[in-house]
């Protein structure tokens, strides 16, 4: 089978964002790039998670043309072979539904720079991109200008769209900016946010890229 490796961790990654209420029902979508073939695996339209096995994963190229697989893929892979285009740094994405953050976004506003692990993992602020209809290149078009050389981009009145160098780095995004979105949530109604300095913001992410973790 090709790429099999990489359909069992797409399809690790959506059963987790499940289990962790990233995601209800069938709602989101995850893909991976393989570094060696450029191809893209992503989960099917409509399917369970909990029943998806390696062969229901699609591949397909940079321009969506399935390479292999029976299935049909995501209404969201344009956004995604986009995103990959736009950025040779990101081989891995995660978008998801979570509650906080999807309310967020349902405000047209930005999730500002607030919760240092936030700040630190994903980079700071995190830009909301203006509503399209899902599944539309429109959608994929002002999704990738939003998220620039960001890690994360809220979707107005969809949800959330977090991008790392791998699928796990992806995932991990993903919760940092719900986790960020419910303790920002919280904390604007018990009294004023303090919003973490722009400068202070680079020195977090650039500790974090120089010490944190296993190197």
């Amino acid at each position: 089978m090709l790429l099999e490796q990489q359909r069992k961790k797409i399809i690790y990654t959506a059963k987790k964002s499940q289990e962790m209420g990233l995601i209800p029902l069938t709602f989101g979508n995850f893909s991976l790039r393989d570094k060696e073939t450029g191809y893209i695996c992503i989960t099917p339209s409509g399917m369970d998670y909990q029943e998806l096995k390696p062969e229901d994963i699609v591949v397909v190229d940079a321009d969506c043309n399935v390479i292999d697989g029976e299935r049909k893929f995501s209404i969201e892979t344009p956004m995604h072979c986009m995103v990959f285009r736009n950025r040779p740094d990101v081989n891995g994405i995660c978008h998801t539904h979570s509650v906080f953050a999807t309310a967020w976004a349902s405000t047209n506003n930005c999730l500002p720079a607030v919760v240092a692990e936030l700040v630190a993992l994903v980079g700071g602020t995190v830009d909301t991109a203006p509503y399209r209809p899902m599944g539309s290149v429109e959608l994929a078009e002002v999704v990738t200008e939003t998220l620039k050389d960001k890690y994360a981009v809220l979707m107005a009145n969809h949800g959330l769209l977090a991008v790392g160098p791998d699928i796990e780095t992806a995932f991990v995004n993903s919760v940092i900016v719900e986790e960020g979105a419910k303790t920002t949530y919280y904390a604007s109604n018990i009294g004023k946010v303090n919003i973490i300095p722009e400068e202070d913001c680079k020195m977090l992410r650039q500790w974090v890229i120089e010490k944190y973790g296993q190197k």
